[in-house]
């Protein structure tokens, strides 16, 4: 779930929270990729020292660790929602890199095929009938060569009054 800016400001520290800051939409694209693999290594680091401290919180409390401090952690959501918020700017990080390359490579197969997914449906809802009524409908064929229903030298005929024990030779 994304949080306020307000709570993520209150969960992060000064410099964490510049980094945050520097990856929404309006500052990402303004960074070059040499700083955008940067800004992705210094969280990346932020975000696992925040999980690490999370995880070790969580088992001071389920008694598994020794305290770190004079007393065992009590609860971890804080440390827990840090990570979070880290989390959610790599992910943002990640999703500019690769716009980037592919808008460098041009349009992928997956673009493509979105594209013509698009279309097909489009030209589907153009060739739906306008009202409900049927039209003339799928007439049936008959075989001129199948014996007429309840004929004796219809398939399975015989063996059907041999089980009837009506058999007619």
């Amino acid at each position: 779930m994304a949080q306020s800016t307000r709570a993520t400001a209150r969960l992060l520290d000064k410099t964490e929270a510049e980094f945050v800051e520097r990856t929404q939409r309006a500052a990402i694209v303004t960074l070059s990729d040499q700083d955008l693999r940067e800004l992705g290594m210094q969280l990346r680091q932020r975000r696992d020292k925040a999980r690490d401290a999370a995880r070790r919180q969580k088992r001071e409390m389920r008694g598994k660790a020794e305290p770190r401090g004079a007393r065992p952690a009590s609860d971890n959501s804080g440390t827990k929602q840090k990570a979070d918020a880290l989390t959610g700017a790599l992910k943002r990080i990640g999703a500019e890199s690769t716009r980037r390359t592919e808008k460098e490579r041009g349009p992928s197969q997956r673009s493509l095929a979105r594209k013509a997914l698009a279309a097909k449906q489009r030209q589907i809802a153009r060739e739906r009938p306008t009202n409900r009524t049927a039209g003339e409908g799928m007439r049936p064929i008959g075989n001129p060569k199948a014996a007429k229903s309840g004929a004796l030298n219809d398939a399975g005929a015989r063996p059907a009054m041999m089980r009837a024990k009506i058999a007619r030779r």
